[in-house]
């Protein structure tokens, strides 16, 4: 990964964090967030806040020790302004530490190839986009994700998808960017191909929009068993 490519991550990863921690006050912590049902706002700040520690802690950590998971349910503060400042500190902190660390350094990772801290910052400005949209969704209408951000999101979901489930046979083709990304490996024709802007397949993809908001061509059954999360 090049320098202009991790700026970008780190640009993306402070960006959504800021609008997602623009979200909190004391009036909205305890709505409920649409697009994640168990959660109040409150639990969604704790849980990016607590996940920012986590991949900060773990770019020192030796690519071969496994994580300690204790602290992910711990809340943050219950005060609102105290609440801001612990979120804005976990946000600077991974920012920092991910510019400071080589991005080919070897660590742990939850996938299998590319365990390095580049891909820890890729994968981060996913993970603040989507709950920022997740933030903005308990307090009025949520904006939809930015296109070069979730053009990338659909590459690294496929790519991931990859890893851990196989080649499945279907593909997703981005209607403003004009990329089309596939869950199969080359040479695998998809049995389905889904059309949407980057932003609603990024959604799709994580669950926060319904199949029925994309179009899909082809075997509609096999993009649904496709979405049906991996235990």
């Amino acid at each position: 990964m090049d320098p202009r490519q991790l700026e970008q991550y780190l640009t993306w990863i402070a960006r959504e964090s800021a609008a997602f921690t623009a979200t909190i006050s004391a009036a909205a912590l305890d709505r409920a967030v649409p697009t994640c049902p168990a959660w109040t706002l409150r639990e969604l700040v704790s849980h990016l806040g607590r996940v920012q520690e986590f991949w900060t802690e773990d770019l020192s950590r030796p690519a071969d020790a496994e994580p300690d998971f204790s602290r992910e349910r711990t809340p943050g503060p219950d005060d609102a302004d105290e609440l801001v400042a612990w979120m804005q500190t976990r946000t600077d902190n991974l920012v920092q530490t991910l510019r400071a660390t080589p991005t080919d350094t070897p660590v742990w990772t939850w996938w299998n190839e590319d365990r390095t801290a580049g891909a820890i910052a890729r994968h981060q400005a996913q993970e603040a986009a989507v709950h920022r949209y997740d933030a903005q969704s308990a307090c009025g209408t949520p904006a939809p994700l930015d296109a070069a951000l979730a053009d990338d999101g659909v590459d690294e979901f496929c790519w991931i998808a990859r890893q851990l489930r196989g080649s499945t046979p279907v593909a997703f083709r981005t209607t403003d960017t004009e990329h089309e990304y596939s869950a199969a490996v080359a040479g695998v024709r998809p049995v389905a191909t889904v059309s949407a802007s980057a932003s609603d397949i990024v959604l799709l993809l994580y669950g926060r929009v319904p199949l029925a908001a994309v179009a899909v061509e082809g075997d509609r059954a096999a993009v649904a068993a496709f979405l049906v999360p991996v235990e």
